[in-house]
Order: C-alpha cells, then structure tokens, then sequence
C-alpha cells in the first residue's frame, strides 16, 4: 500500500527525519482527545464492529510499543518476520474499554516519546534494514515503511475518534 483510501494517507510523504516530530504531535492530539471528551462517549462503540474512541487510543498505544520492539528487532536480525499483534484479541483481552482515559494519555505520551526516541537514533543505513510485516499477510518492508506506517496509524485512528466524538457531540 502506497496510499490508505480510507484516509488518503502518502506512505512516500514521510520523510525519516521528520517522523519523530510528526508522531510526537499527532499522539499529542489523541491526548487531547482523551483529557477533554465524556468519559462515556469515549466509551461508547457506534456499532457492534466498531471500536470506541477509547478503544481506538489503547490500540494506537499498543501499536506504539510494538512497532519500536520491531524496530529493534529488525536492527539486530537480518530480515526478521515480525509476528502479528492480535489487535482484536489485545482489545478484548487487555479490557480497552474499561481503562481509564487519562492513564491512556499518559501511556501514550511514554510510549510515542520511546518510540519517537528510536527512530531518531538510528544511522542514516538503518532506514533500509528488511523485515517481514505479516499482517494481513507476509511482506518485506523496510524500517522506513515500518515509521510511515506507525504515523498512518495514528492519523487514521485519530480520524476515527474526531469522527466518532464529533457525531456523539452533535456536530
């Protein structure tokens, strides 16, 4: 995927230098989404299939800390194939729903700045080591598509809550 059809996120547009800032500032407004919306419209799922915007944020977190663990997986082995997050599982699993906003918040703000903090730390070879993305199926990217599509998950996620709290609040 070079481009998200849902969102019109560029996977080219990211440009490695720019992705600490750019990851940093878009999970700042996650945060702001969490600390200033009702406790129960963050809660609540517009439909069966749908995540709340609660759920939406722990998994953007989650998301966070896997991808740095993958990063670091990729500097030390030679095109490693990265198992898969569960994402559906982890929601259940780990209770998404009933976790409290502003601990959300505040994991993630940690878990960008560590993930913003081993993208700035790489050398300028490391943007190109190989790893294998199984999800939906196996594919080899690199760690500069591995960045670009972290901060494509972020700014699709986050439309979905501003969409999503923006219907509850009636706009």
């Amino acid at each position: 995927m070079t481009t998200c059809e849902g969102c019109g996120f560029d996977y080219g547009s990211v440009r490695p230098a720019e992705l600490p800032g750019a990851l940093t500032e878009t999970a700042r407004r996650f945060q702001t989404a969490l600390l200033n919306a009702d406790v129960d419209e963050l809660r609540r799922r517009p439909d069966g299939q749908t995540w709340s915007p609660l759920e939406y944020a722990c998994h953007v977190r989650d998301v966070l800390l896997v991808q740095r663990e993958r990063v670091y997986l990729a500097l030390v082995e030679d095109r490693p194939s990265v198992t898969r997050m569960y994402r559906e599982e982890r929601a259940v699993l780990a209770r998404y729903n009933a976790q409290a906003p502003a601990t959300v918040a505040a994991d993630l703000r940690f878990a960008t700045r560590l993930l913003a903090q081993a993208f700035t730390d790489l050398e300028a070879g490391h943007w190109q080591r190989p790893l294998v993305y199984n999800y939906p199926g196996p594919e080899e990217h690199d760690i500069t598509w591995l960045g670009a599509h972290t901060l494509h998950e972020l700014r699709h996620h986050l439309a979905d809550i501003t969409a999503e709290l923006g219907r509850s609040a009636g706009t």
